[in-house]
Parts: structure tokens; C-alpha cells; sequence
């Protein structure tokens, strides 16, 4: 049986963000996960946007938020993670609204202290976003916000620990816990293990593996569709004012990508289950309506519509608890969990109450893109839509990824304007040679989910 000082379930953003730091510190680490790859849950579906606004103000969602925005960039320049700053222009279209934005701003300003707000008039806003509505009349710009590259982080994440010294095992399932007075032994598909301290950071599950210690809670899957779009419209973050917030969402926004494409949603209903993530045209029809009505441009073309899924517990807040004195439960973590994930971590680590002794970490290498230096890239291309080159596909088997679906995330290709239908036969003809197996070896995701019979 192998022993540990902290074993995670889960490698999402919480169970990575946890992973990094405890790796820089003499520790044995054993994260867990029971997907193929890092970020596979909650994390694989959401539009990676680094959050300011989240209301109510006094939730300790919207605190964390707050703490761990500074520190999530900072993160992103030392992993060399793609992002872009940005804010979010909170636009009002009728005459109720332009009257109240005095008040809006002045609670914002009192709440948001240490980020930049202020008023924007027509004459702003006609000339920074050429693209929004006549009809809107004033906005409240809110600084501070920033796109990432989520797949990026979570494997920039992944590969710092893992090559700091944290072991990872995927395809795994955690099947029992049992508690004891020095120690915490965990049971799965593969073995066992013991560890000093367990951390549940299982997202979407975290409330199942809460009832292998006696934990009783239940989550409400809430299912939350996004839209993407070859180009985006506004240089900025736009979002409808709501006087009413909704107690679940804030109500979604225009968005884009940090490679630019337009990103619209998410809107917000129950699923029927944890692995819903089932889209129908309703949904589309909603976030069109909703959105459209903000701007006076045209979109572009549709790409793609997905769902993620998020756990949302009775308080609609995040909970951090212990179960005894040797295990620590993060449960809800429904957005902004992206965001607030560097200051979950800082409370769970300081939770553990164990002495951190500091050793020498490796850098992550950064990995490198033709579509961000096209002048010094190698190879030739593999994906015209988003100009991933054969040496990236490669560069990323190298790097751990054994499916498509691991490739295309890490890389980009096949998610671009042709969704894959130029460049997916060259892309797993590149995957199998680099790996050294036939071509009708690659699985989209694992699980027998072959590709080419």
C-alpha cells in the first residue's frame, strides 16, 4: 500500500490549483481523478472568464472571487498561459435603467474596492464598441476582467506538479474512505492507498465521495449552454443590467475567446442529471434573443453550441468543511469557482495545519503556438482554421495527451470555423506516428470510443 502526506480526488481547477502549490513544498502528493486527463469534469465547459462581479457581494463565492483574480493572472505569467485582459460594460437599454446607473455604480464602487469602475455615457460607448445597439443608453465599465486559455492553465497546472513531484493516477474511481485517528485510507479500482490528509476537490461528485465519510448533502446539477461564433463583436465584455439579479446566475454575457472568437451564454437551468450535457434549440434560441438585442452587428457563423455542468449545493454558496480532523470537503464550486480557485486553495492548504517546507521547483516550459509567433513557427500546418502545425500535435502526444480529445484541447485544432472536417484525418495520422501505433489505436476520449473501424 503506498502512503502519502495529501492525496486529492479530482484534478479540475480546484484539485489542480491544490496540486500546484502543495508541489512547491517537500510533500508527497497523490492526486486522483477518474477521467482519462486533467480538467475533464466542471472544468472542461466553461467560458474562462476571470471573474470581478459576482453578487451577492457578502457570499464567500464572491470573496474568493475577488482574492484569487489578482492572483490566477499572476499564475498565468508564471505557467506562461495565454490571457487577455478585458473589463465588462454593464449596459442599460431602457430609461429606468439609465436612471438607477448612478446607484449601480456607486454599489459597485463601494463593494469592488481595488478594481477600476466607472460611468460611460452614449458618446463612450458609440465610440470604444462601434458594434453596440443604438439602443443602449449608459453603461458601468467594471477593469479587472480577463479571458484565458483554460485548457492552457488546467494542463500548465498538470504539468508543473506532476514534474515537481506530484503523482497523478487518471482512470481511477475512488470507491471507499475509510477514517482513522492517524491516518485517512482510501480505497479505489486500482488499490489502496493512506495519507496523512485527504482532500475531496471531486466537483460535480465531491458530494458523493462526501457520503463515504457520513457527509449528507445534495447537489442540483444546473446545466449552462454557450455559443460560439467565428469572430467576436466588441473588444469588451458585454453584459444587460439587471436590477433583479437572478440568486443563480448573473446572467451570462457576451464574451469571446482568447484567440478572438465570440463567445455568448451561459444561461442557466436544471439538469436532468450529472451527465447531461444535452443542447436543444430552445436554448440556442434564448441566448440569441437574449444577446442579440445588445448589439447592431452580425455575429458571424455559429461554430458550436455546449453545455457544462455545475454542482450547486443548497446554500448556493461554496462550502469548505472537514470531516474529522484528517479530511477537508470543497463542495459547490459553481462559478466563479475558475476564478476563485487560487484562494480556495490558499484556505484548504492553510486548513491542513501541516508544516510547508519550501524546495526548488522546475518552470514549466510554455507551450509554444504558430498563431501566436506565425514568423518563427516550425513544420508544416496541420489545422488552417487556427493554425496548429503538425509540430504542436506532436509536442502535445509528448506531453501526455493519448486521445483526440486530449490533442484538439491542448492544441486547437479541430476547433476552429471547420470544427475538424479539413484536418482530422491528418491530425490522427500525426497522433498515431508519433505515438508509434495504427491510426485505428486513437480513441476520441478513452472508453473504447474509437474513431476510425
Amino acid at each position: 500500500m503506498r502512503r502519502y502526506d495529501v492525496i486529492i480526488i479530482g484534478a479540475g481547477i480546484t484539485g489542480l490549483m491544490i496540486s500546484y502549490k502543495l508541489s512547491h513544498y517537500k510533500l508527497r502528493i497523490l492526486t486522483i481523478d477518474k477521467n482519462p486527463e486533467p480538467g475533464w469534469g466542471v472544468s472542461r465547459a466553461h467560458a474562462a472568464i476571470v471573474h470581478v462581479v459576482q453578487l451577492p457581494f457578502k457570499s464567500l463565492k464572491s470573496k474568493l472571487a475577488r482574492l484569487g483574480n489578482p492572483e490566477l493572472i499572476k499564475i498565468c505569467e508564471e505557467l506562461g498561459v495565454r490571457y487577455k485582459r478585458t473589463s465588462t460594460l454593464i449596459l442599460a437599454t431602457e430609461l429606468h435603467q439609465l436612471l438607477s446607473l448612478p446607484f449601480v455604480y456607486l454599489y459597485l464602487k463601494v463593494n469592488l474596492r481595488g478594481f477600476d469602475v466607472k460611468l460611460r455615457g452614449r458618446g463612450y460607448l458609440m465610440r470604444e464598441e462601434p458594434n453596440l445597439s443604438k439602443r443602449v443608453l449608459g453603461a458601468i465599465e467594471v477593469n479587472g476582467y480577463a479571458v484565458v486559455d483554460n485548457f492552457d492553465l488546467l494542463y500548465g497546472l498538470y504539468e508543473f506538479s506532476k514534474m515537481n513531484g506530484v503523482d497523478f493516477s487518471f482512470n481511477e474511481r475512488v470507491l471507499g474512505i475509510e477514517m482513522r485517528d492517524r491516518e485517512v485510507r482510501v480505497l479505489t479500482d486500482k488499490g489502496e492507498y493512506e495519507a496523512s490528509y485527504l482532500i475531496n476537490a471531486a466537483g460535480l461528485w465531491a458530494d458523493e465521495i462526501a457520503k463515504m465519510t457520513g457527509e449528507d448533502i445534495e447537489f442540483e446539477p444546473g446545466k449552462g449552454i454557450l455559443v460560439i461564433f467565428d469572430k467576436s463583436v466588441s473588444k469588451r465584455l458585454l453584459a444587460p443590467l439587471y436590477l433583479k439579479p437572478d440568486p443563480k446566475t448573473k446572467g451570462g454575457a457576451i464574451m469571446f475567446t482568447h484567440d478572438g472568437r465570440g463567445l455568448w451564454g451561459p444561461n442557466l437551468r436544471m439538469a436532468s442529471g450529472k451527465e447531461d450535457i444535452s443542447v436543444d434549440g430552445q436554448d440556442i434560441e434564448m441566448i440569441m434573443g437574449k444577446f442579440s438585442k445588445l448589439i447592431d452587428a452580425d455575429p458571424g457563423i455559429p461554430l458550436k453550441a455546449y453545455a457544462g455542468i455545475r454542482p450547486i449545493p443548497p446554500q448556493n454558496d461554496f462550502i469548505v468543511k472537514r470531516s474529522g480532523e484528517r479530511m477537508i470537503h470543497i463542495l459547490g464550486t459553481e462559478s466563479p469557482g475558475f476564478t476563485a480557485s487560487p484562494a480556495l486553495a490558499n484556505i484548504v492548504i492553510g486548513m491542513l495545519g501541516i508544516r510547508l517546507e519550501e524546495k526548488e521547483v522546475r518552470k514549466r516550459e510554455k507551450f509554444r503556438r504558430a498563431r501566436d509567433d506565425p514568423k518563427n513557427s516550425k513544420g508544416r500546418v496541420i489545422c488552417l482554421c487556427n493554425l496548429v502545425t503538425e509540430e504542436e500535435i506532436r509536442e502535445a502526444v509528448r506531453r501526455g495527451s493519448r486521445t483526440l480529445q486530449g490533442v484538439t484541447f491542448r492544441t486547437g485544432a479541430c476547433m476552429g470555423t471547420c470544427q475538424g472536417s479539413r484536418c482530422l484525418a491528418d491530425v490522427l495520422e500525426v497522433m498515431a506516428s508519433e505515438m508509434g501505433v495504427d491510426v485505428r489505436e486513437i480513441q476520441l476520449r478513452g472508453d473504447g470510443s474509437w474513431i476510425v473501424s
